[in-house]
């Protein structure tokens, strides 16, 4: 149980949730008096006649909540592809009470259930905002935590500690490390590289002190070779109730597409390729059209009215520049030719321009010429980062494999913060685990995660490469308004 309580909290909320949102759309049909007039001679039903749809329904978000588990995180930026779950989650429990609906030959308006799809997606955010908050309560107290050791030290035991740190719905509290030369807990501290033995020592002794220290798990981030003293540690552990958790030694071939099955016993594990289907290629392409089209009549004023801007301080609007896209074929990417903007006047009104250039960077509108390049097909509204040439020259064939993928203006590697002079390794990462969860809706989820990210900027202080300080004309730094 420890550790699961806050899940089953979560799927309360939820559950009361979807009643609410019956109700709510129940009182925007009937009782609002928005839509009297609509069907003026059809009688008001009870709302006690919805009985069967909201018991239909409480038992299907059950059956769905456990197929998707408590991973549906409120945050965009934080977890994209989770929401993009929530929203798939949701699209799901109101076609099974249609289909319910059907076959029960139970009709009841259209309309409710059009107000329906949109309070339970709303509720069911609402529900896991205040998941979050009870996370952070729950973890600031110590309470229903699962105490978990990292057995190694090196980048890939760094990289598992900071997402235990970020993932407050695993609901972990990471305890330290275990040396696996010494076999000492630390609670701090990563060597840059792994050592080749996973554990030395006492293994009996060592269990015990573990379970003296009322530790849950252990996460293996090095590999588990068959040798005696590991393979008795892991033993006394499982006798002590410790659980043995591993990555697998090549999880950098797959991100989390990954089946299994077994030969006689033995596990085998399948690495699915990340690559996008061309079913998926081609509705992605439909999409960014569409998108597109869309966009412009809010796009074309406002690039007019940058572009106008720009030419003035730099006398040239728009620069082009290589990238590699999908398959390794160049393109040029354009961008608001901010770089040089005021780099030619004197010193009190460079600072003015500087502010201007600061504001077009940080909220990403220097960006909007790269609509061109998804009208074009060089580009997609999500996908990686699209890089230089000089760079692309030094991957590896794991790198490579983001060239599967069409660039995107956004993207995962995005949303989570990397930009372009950050590792190729941490992008394509990210990328290759976009490819492997692709969806529209995880599109759609990375969308409004990048609004989220740029409306949330306004009440950060951005960094001084972005916003330089006001400059004086005695060539001082003032500080900005």
């Amino acid at each position: 149980m420890k550790g699961k309580l806050p899940k089953y909290l979560l799927l309360a909320l939820d559950l009361g949730a979807i009643i609410l949102a019956f109700r709510i759309a129940y009182f925007l049909r009937y009782e609002s008096g928005l839509f009297h007039n609509l069907y003026p001679k059809l009688p008001t039903p009870p709302f006690a006649a919805y009985g069967y749809a909201i018991v239909f329904s409480l038992g299907a978000w059950v059956l769905i909540f456990l197929l998707y588990g408590a991973n549906h995180f409120p945050g965009l930026r934080q977890s994209p592809l989770g929401a993009a779950k929530l929203i798939t989650a949701s699209v799901l429990l109101l076609a099974s009470l249609l289909a319910g609906m059907y076959l029960a030959r139970a009709y009841y308006s259209r309309l409710l259930f059009l107000f329906l799809s949109l309070t339970v997606l709303f509720f069911l955010l609402v529900t896991r905002m205040l998941y979050q908050v009870l996370l952070t309560h729950l973890r600031k107290h110590g309470l229903g935590l699962r105490r978990v050791v990292i057995v190694g030290h090196s980048e890939l035991a760094a990289e598992l500690a900071a997402r235990i740190e970020k993932r407050l719905d695993l609901h972990y509290e990471l305890v330290g490390y275990l040396a696996p030369a010494t076999g000492r807990m630390q609670n701090n501290g990563h060597a840059k590289e792994a050592a080749e033995e996973p554990l030395l020592g006492e293994s009996e002794s060592m269990a015990r002190e573990l379970a003296a220290r009322n530790v849950d798990e252990l996460l293996f981030a090095i590999p588990i070779r068959r040798k005696t003293e590991t393979l008795e540690f892991i033993a006394h552990c499982q006798r002590m109730g410790i659980v043995i958790r591993c990555v697998p030694e090549y999880y950098d071939l797959h991100t989390s597409h990954i089946e299994s099955f077994s030969i006689d016993g033995i596990p085998v594990l399948e690495m699915k390729e990340t690559s996008l289907h061309p079913s998926h290629r081609l509705l992605k392409r439909v999409i960014d059209l569409a998108l597109a089209v869309c966009l412009l009549p809010v796009v074309v004023p406002l690039s007019t009215i940058i572009a106008i801007v720009v030419y003035l301080g730099s006398r040239r609007a728009v620069r082009g520049e290589t990238r590699i896209g999908l398959n390794g074929a160049p393109f040029t990417l354009y961008r608001f030719n901010t770089s040089s903007l005021g780099a030619d006047v004197p010193k009190p009104a460079a600072a003015r321009w500087a502010r201007i250039t600061g504001f077009l960077e940080w909220y990403s509108l220097s960006e909007l010429p790269q609509i061109w390049n998804v009208i074009k097909g060089d580009m997609s509204f999500v996908g990686p980062q699209p890089e230089s040439p000089e760079r692309v020259r030094h991957y590896s064939a794991w790198h490579k494999r983001r060239l599967q993928i069409k660039p995107g203006i956004t993207g995962l590697a995005q949303v989570k913060g990397l930009r372009e002079m950050d590792s190729s390794d941490s992008k394509t990462k990210f990328d290759l685990e976009y490819a492997a969860n692709y969806t529209p809706l995880v599109d759609l989820a990375l969308v409004l995660a990048t609004f989220s990210t740029l409306i949330s900027r306004r009440n950060l202080k951005a960094p001084n490469k972005n916003f330089p300080s006001w400059v004086s004309s005695e060539g001082d730094p003032v500080r900005s308004a």
